[in-house]
């Protein structure tokens, strides 16, 4: 099977300004961001497990994001809970034009275009960080997937409103080395973790600049810990990795 050309409308991959970080060298806060900023740029395809442990009022909850994602454009985020009989899953799928959901637990899907962005937001007149970054390739908004693939604002609405230390670096469990930060009291909406012992600890991949590790504690009680426990850059993923397949009885929600 060829993999379908790329639709002429969609953000094209250039290279990233920043291609590398230097060698064996702390970099400066700014320029580590900067450097976050562009992760999607320094791979064509990825393939990630995410593994998020949480504390909640029910107890320990594990959910498991597996994303694939083919620039430009083509991404399938899977997002599973409970054991594998449960049907507790749901699945986003992407072309660049249509996003199609299937929601197992109520055996519905969708299928609706891209959401636009506001006109203007991309202007160069624009300072830096007040420009709405548009992906070469989206993932589903405000989920771990495009925390961790799309860094940019992660960095500027959450490590830029703490005091950001750096803590080394360290191998992680995909075999990756990252750079680990140490966030202190970072800004919330969540009015519960809202507090001056709030903080957070961040994995960044060296390599590429996403996200690899947030643990995120309350004094010392580690409340949540999201790590990226496979990455796999550049291998050839076929357009059936992009397939969504759903039973007759599907409901459709349009």
């Amino acid at each position: 099977m060829h993999d379908a050309p790329p639709a002429t409308n969609l953000p094209q991959l250039r290279p990233a300004e920043q291609p590398a970080l230097p060698v064996a060298t702390q970099p400066e806060l700014a320029e580590l961001f900067d450097f976050m900023a562009e992760a999607e740029l320094r791979f064509d395809s990825l393939r990630m497990r995410i593994v998020d442990k949480r504390v909640t009022a029910n107890g320990d909850e594990v959910e498991t994001h597996d994303v694939w994602l083919r620039h430009p454009g083509h991404a399938k985020v899977v997002s599973s809970r409970g054991t594998g009989i449960d049907r507790n899953y749901d699945v986003w799928v992407a072309d660049g034009e249509k996003v199609h959901t299937y929601d197992a637990t109520g055996n519905t899907m969708t299928e609706r275009r891209m959401p636009g962005r506001p006109v203007g937001a991309e202007s160069p007149d624009l300072p830096p960080w007040s420009r709405i970054y548009v992906p070469v390739t989206t993932l589903p908004a405000e989920s771990l997937a495009d925390t961790f693939v799309h860094p940019r604002g992660f960095c500027h609405n959450v490590l830029m409103t703490g005091a950001v230390y750096r803590r080394g670096t360290q191998q992680m469990a995909n075999g990756r080395e990252a750079a680990l930060l140490r966030c202190d009291h970072p800004r919330t909406s969540h009015v519960l973790t809202d507090r001056p012992d709030h903080w957070l600890e961040v994995g960044v991949d060296l390599q590429t600049g996403m996200i690899v590790l947030i643990a995120e504690h309350v004094a010392e009680a580690m409340t949540r810990h999201a790590e990226a426990v496979t990455v796999s850059l550049d291998e050839r993923i076929p357009d059936e990795a992009f397939a969504l397949h759903v039973s007759d009885d599907t409901r459709r929600i349009y």
